[in-house]
């Protein structure tokens, strides 16, 4: 059977989204050129060590005397029809707008919050680290998608679930995503760093936290224990006379109102 080959894709940028998009074309043999203005810091090959300063003066002696130029952008995109711009936020539209060559272009985004008339949205709902990826957990990665996104004539070998979101929506979606994914993170990292100082292991709270996020993810509804759920008055009050003048007092105090809020029958018992 011929299987048509897919068109080449431009990818436009070199940070941790970027070179995992072009990891995950390697693996399914998705055609891909890359352009990027200058080295980034942590631009080099997944699971590699920094280069040594001896290392990075060769390499750029190396490149001030190849006689091999690096392509421009108008020679990278000019065979291509799609361009995916994965440039931080507050550069894609600016990026564009200065790049003539891409005025006629298929110009994506991966932004989960930005809309513009520029291009379009196409949002890896992901973290994405500073190690590779295996094509399954690629596979798994859902993308929303704006109205205008046809996922599968973009990327014909790619087998993501795909989401369509509202363009009104798109701020609050992102918003969400952050707190849900960077707040956590922020939160786990201020926690480690006071167990640490009560001469407790850094890892202390690993399987406690893992454990969570799987039963969160295996039963959303009723995953969560602890004081609150349990209306444990006594506990609680314990808590926030202890966190008094403590920089997460007044974030213990926010969830235990947003709790309550979304648990008005459960108060109601409390105080009965």
């Amino acid at each position: 059977m011929n299987r048509q080959v897919p068109e080449t894709i431009a990818i436009i940028g070199n940070g941790k989204v970027a070179r995992h998009l072009v990891r995950y074309c390697d693996l399914v043999g998705q055609p891909h050129v890359q352009w990027f203005r200058h080295a980034h810091p942590e631009a080099r090959a997944f699971g590699q060590k920094p280069a040594s300063r001896l290392a990075r003066f060769r390499n750029s002696l190396r490149k001030l005397f190849s006689t091999t130029a690096v392509k421009d952008l108008a020679t990278t995109v000019a065979a291509v029809k799609t361009v995916l711009i994965l440039l931080p936020d507050d550069q894609i539209e600016s990026f564009i707008t200065r790049n003539p060559v891409l005025q006629h272009k298929n110009c994506i985004h991966f932004s989960g919050s930005l809309q513009t008339s520029l291009a379009s949205g196409c949002h890896p709902l992901m973290t994405f680290g500073g190690q590779p990826y295996d094509l399954d957990q690629y596979q798994k990665i859902p993308f929303v998608i704006d109205l205008d996104v046809d996922f599968q004539q973009l990327f014909p070998l790619f087998n993501n679930p795909t989401h369509v979101i509202d363009a009104e929506h798109k701020v609050l979606y992102h918003a969400l995503c952050v707190m849900a994914g960077n707040f956590s993170q922020t939160l786990w990292r201020l926690v480690g760093q006071e167990l640490a100082g009560m001469n407790l292991p850094a890892d202390l709270m690993s399987s406690y936290l893992k454990q969570n996020t799987q039963n969160f993810i295996n039963h959303p509804e009723t995953a969560a224990t602890g004081p609150f759920v349990r209306g444990d008055l006594q506990t609680i009050d314990k808590h926030i006379q202890a966190l008094t003048g403590h920089p997460l007092g007044e974030v213990y105090q926010a969830f235990y109102k947003l709790h309550q809020q979304h648990n008005p029958t459960q108060l109601r018992s409390q105080s009965s």
